[in-house]
């Protein structure tokens, strides 16, 4: 079993990755804070390079996760997002690790209206419009400069995000008695499709981690859609109707429940996510519409 450090692990999102990759990995978490949990952790600051290079000491592969949004705490999180990067990336190299993945985010290249064309792929100029988008750009750079000068395997992943919603079990399936409908069904109609399912988190960045042959290569990973550059102009305008057209009779029931479709300004191809990493998310809007029709008995 492939030993793995995770960085980042007290976090929304670390919390929920390291028991998913912990089932098909030797994981070990990271974080500066102390870990509650049941899982295996070491506790240290990425800032110090000591700490950072004792941790990644006989790991097979790091998926650095940590990251600090640039709000009040600019300078703090300038030192962890940029600064800690350097210090994987080096402790990687010195300890003969083999990859390094760096989870970056899809606001590396803009907020979505800035960006030259839709849908948004992983070839798109990259001009950060906010602190936190420049910084992983920053960190993307570095990960390809030590990839390119010390031999280190690379992957980057531009993170659409994650945020837990009410209803998705740790195994991925899905209480609709207990599910927040709104927020589920949501998530596939809002630009920047975040995922939800603590499944699809482990099996990106586990693909990331494991795969051979992507080294040096980026990947957007959200929840998927299904649409292409010549849907733009009606997901802003009438978006039920393209919806209709992939997903027949979707906004009728969306009605039925009282969730109201919204305006799509911008969205992100995951086409290379699909066909190179091999992720796709366990559920789309049509699969969520599916299963509650099945919960519902609805034909």
């Amino acid at each position: 079993m492939k030993k793995m450090l995770v960085t980042g692990t007290e976090g929304e999102v670390g919390s929920a990755l390291l028991p998913q990759l912990a089932k098909y990995f030797d994981a070990t978490g990271f974080d500066i804070k102390p870990h509650a949990g049941t899982q295996k952790t070491v506790q240290g600051d990425l800032l110090n390079y000591d700490d950072t290079a004792g941790a990644a000491e006989g790991m097979d592969a790091i998926v650095h996760m940590a990251a600090l949004l640039c709000r009040k705490e600019q300078d703090r999180s300038i030192d962890l997002n940029v600064k800690a990067t350097a210090n994987v990336l080096q402790a990687a190299v010195d300890k003969g690790v083999k990859r390094v993945v760096y989870c970056s985010t899809v606001w590396a290249s803009g907020h979505g209206a800035t960006e030259p064309y839709l849908p948004i792929d992983e070839a798109v100029p990259c001009e950060p419009v906010c602190m936190y988008g420049q910084t992983k750009w920053l960190g993307e750079l570095m990960t390809e400069w030590y990839g390119r000068m010390h031999g280190l395997e690379t992957v980057i992943i531009r993170f659409c995000g994650y945020h837990h919603v009410k209803g998705y079990a740790a195994d991925g399936t899905i209480d609709w008695a207990q599910a927040d409908l709104p927020a589920l069904f949501g998530r596939c109609l809002q630009a920047g499709q975040k995922l939800m399912n603590p499944v699809d988190l482990g099996e990106a960045f586990g693909l990331a981690a494991n795969k051979p042959g992507i080294s040096g290569q980026k990947f957007i990973v959200g929840v998927n859609t299904p649409y292409v550059a010549s849907d733009a102009a009606g997901l802003r305008s009438v978006p039920a109707a393209v919806i209709e057209r992939y997903y027949p009779g979707v906004p009728a029931l969306l009605e039925k429940i009282g969730i109201k479709i919204p305006s799509m300004p911008y969205f992100f191809s995951h086409q290379k996510a699909r066909t190179l990493l091999g992720f796709r998310c366990q559920h789309d809007l049509g699969d969520l519409a599916q299963l509650y029709r099945q919960w519902k008995g609805i034909p």
